[in-house]
């Protein structure tokens, strides 16, 4: 039989004489976590007794939406259409004729009118319908021309058919007109006879610069001239520009045959669908030149 060394024989009477001691720190510590385990499971119990009614309800909370969808949708549902005024001008030199007005506006900013049915109805008689768009925040006068009638005293009403509205999600990013009108005048132009001398008449003339000051090109923009006398138009036009280049600056103008020498206030308004991607064009169109032989 193999003999033990010093340590293995120290190590044997260190057990001997402490094996009681032992044992009773190991069931200590059994005991000690038996308690913490106890006292663990008995708060738990505790928690969810003084909890229950609020554990139980919690399925169906989440089940139940809190956000009231229809005051959001009310909140951030765009604004009617105003109708500002409407108003009929006679047609110059042409008896029961007049030119239909109506001032519109969009009040909302995240909201554009993409698509606008509308009609007039004259004097009892509905007229065609027709179509235009305003932009946000947009303010300007749709337009009928010529439209006849024999009563004595008209009257004017525009009927909403259909507004098509499109939101803009970030209005601040979204293409906007911005066209600077300066040097307006208007003037009195002689009118000459066939052969080329100065009658008694007068024409009207009004001229403008126009200047596109955003970052887009358009194929075609138009703009109506109104001429006001006080709070009333009494004469409207409208020309087009063609190819209306980003940054460039154009003149205008735009004659009637009949004279207006007293005019108040002249108002240039530009008629184009920013936000239709058929209106404009990127780069400078050119035109090709035929193949010679």
């Amino acid at each position: 039989m193999a003999e033990l060394s010093d340590k293995q024989l120290k190590i044997g009477i260190w057990w001997v004489t402490h094996k009681h001691q032992l044992k009773k720190w190991w069931v200590m510590m059994i005991a000690v976590g038996d308690v913490l385990l106890f006292l663990y499971l008995l708060f738990n119990i505790i928690v969810i007794i003084f909890t229950w009614n609020r554990f139980v309800s919690i399925p169906s909370e989440i089940a139940t939406s809190h956000l009231n969808f229809r005051n959001y949708q009310l909140l951030n549902a765009p604004k009617n259409l105003q109708v500002i005024s409407t108003k009929y001008i006679p047609v110059f030199g042409q008896a029961n004729k007049y030119h239909l007005l109506a001032e519109l506006k969009n009040p909302n900013e995240k909201w554009t009118i993409g698509s606008l049915d509308y009609h007039f109805n004259f004097s009892g008689k509905d007229q065609d319908i027709q179509h235009s768009f305003l932009l946000p925040q947009e303010q300007r006068f749709i337009i009928q021309y010529n439209v006849e009638t024999t009563a004595a005293k008209p009257n004017l009403q525009l009927l909403i058919d259909h507004v098509g509205w499109q939101r803009i999600e970030r209005p601040a990013e979204a293409p906007a007109l911005k066209f600077d009108i300066r040097n307006i005048e208007s003037s009195q132009i002689p009118l000459l006879d066939d052969k080329g001398k100065v009658i008694s008449n007068y024409s009207t003339r009004v001229t403008a610069e126009v200047e596109n000051k955003s970052v887009y090109n358009f194929w075609q923009v138009n703009f109506q001239v109104l001429l006001f006398r006080g709070n009333d138009p009494i004469a409207l036009g409208e020309v087009k520009i063609e190819k209306f280049l980003a940054l460039e600056t154009r003149d205008l103008a735009v004659s009637w045959i009949e004279s207006y020498p007293v005019v108040s206030k002249i108002l240039i308004q530009p008629v184009v669908n920013v936000h239709d991607p058929d209106a404009l064009f990127k780069s400078t169109p050119t035109e090709i030149a035929p193949l010679s032989d």
